[in-house]
């Protein structure tokens, strides 16, 4: 399993979504914040592919 560009572009407009909704709630934001984000994500999306993949045992 791969990567879809799809799950890619969804994770980084999630990011950039954030920070608008903390701007516009007058937030502090960081750049280490968005970095952060997105590691979350994909780090989240990596662990979901993992469990997708079939046993091989079976």
């Amino acid at each position: 399993m791969k990567l879809q560009l799809g799950v890619w572009i969804g994770i980084v407009v999630s990011a950039i979504l954030a920070f608008i909704i903390a701007s516009f709630f007058n937030q502090p934001l960081h750049w280490y914040l968005f970095i952060l984000i997105l590691f979350i994500g994909f780090l989240l999306q990596t662990i979901i592919m993992i469990l997708k993949t079939p046993d091989e045992n079976e």
